[in-house]
């Protein structure tokens, strides 16, 4: 991430002050937040996950932020419409900010929402949900920013909702992808099972080789049976603290594969 210089919002009512950034090799810019929530390498990892297909694909990007993200994923794939939910009006101003100065006005549409109480009318809509959902327990000590708070804490009840939503919203066959806390894996994956979501794979991200994980990559389809599989996961750092080469490959804009290993051959 390669932040170019700093200012305050020029909308009276949110007296925020901003940073221009940007990342995947300059290939995005965001303005965002100084304080608080900022675009990292969890919402970089997230979006090199998503895959596309032989056709064009409509997704749900759940919590969106200012949209590091979806603008993330659209700078991988072609054929590919968002919709970009944030409830946060400061985040989603920044949002509409970004959309259209990266020109993605036509791919992703920003929705001022709370990403737990969407219209009906998206039941069933998308044909991939994904989200860096709240992750931290609610008992972590709490964060001093209101809007980072809100981005990072929640309780079992409130991440298991987050999953539920995901699977309401997407198509059957459909593919939910979430990137969350490595000890919060096995709330994910009861939810996942308790909405009937199969195919599930964990990609395990690693801070240092030889050290627990730190971050769990997890995708899974709606309404398909088929067994868990483990990936092999990322290494993301040398003991000095610099990238290794295959997350350096990453961060400038490579994907990170999720194909099950029964079902690779028949995935783009």
């Amino acid at each position: 991430m390669t932040t170019k210089d700093s200012f305050v919002s020029d909308q009276p009512d949110h007296g925020l002050i901003t940073t221009e950034d940007s990342f995947l090799s300059g290939q995005v810019s965001v303005r965002q937040p100084r304080d608080g929530y900022r675009i990292g390498t969890d919402a970089v990892m997230l979006a090199a996950s998503i895959s596309g297909g032989r056709r064009a694909v409509r997704a749900l990007d759940m919590g969106a932020g200012v949209g590091g993200v979806s603008l993330a994923v659209c700078q991988r794939l072609a054929d590919i419409h968002i919709t970009a939910v944030e409830q946060d009006q400061v985040s989603y101003f920044l949002l509409c900010q970004n959309i259209q100065s990266n020109g993605r006005a036509e791919v992703i549409r920003p929705l001022l929402a709370d990403v737990l109480a969407l219209s009906p009318v998206l039941k069933g809509s998308f044909d991939q949900v994904f989200a860096n959902p709240p992750f931290h327990h609610g008992s972590d000590a709490p964060s001093r920013s209101r809007r980072r708070a809100q981005a990072h804490y929640a309780d079992d009840a409130a991440l298991a909702n987050w999953v539920a939503t995901a699977l309401w919203a997407v198509k059957p066959k459909g593919r939910v992808t979430f990137i969350v806390r490595a000890d919060r894996t096995d709330q994910v994956m009861r939810a996942l099972a308790d909405g009937g979501a199969g195919e599930v794979l964990l990609f395990p991200l690693w801070s240092y080789r030889g050290s627990p994980a730190i971050r769990m990559i997890i995708t899974a389809r709606k309404g398909v049976k088929g067994g868990m599989a483990v990936l092999p996961g990322l290494v993301l750092h040398h003991p000095g603290g610099a990238l290794t080469p295959e997350a350096r490959r990453v961060m400038k804009g490579e994907d990170v594969p999720l194909r099950h290993p029964a079902t690779a051959h028949l995935q783009p």
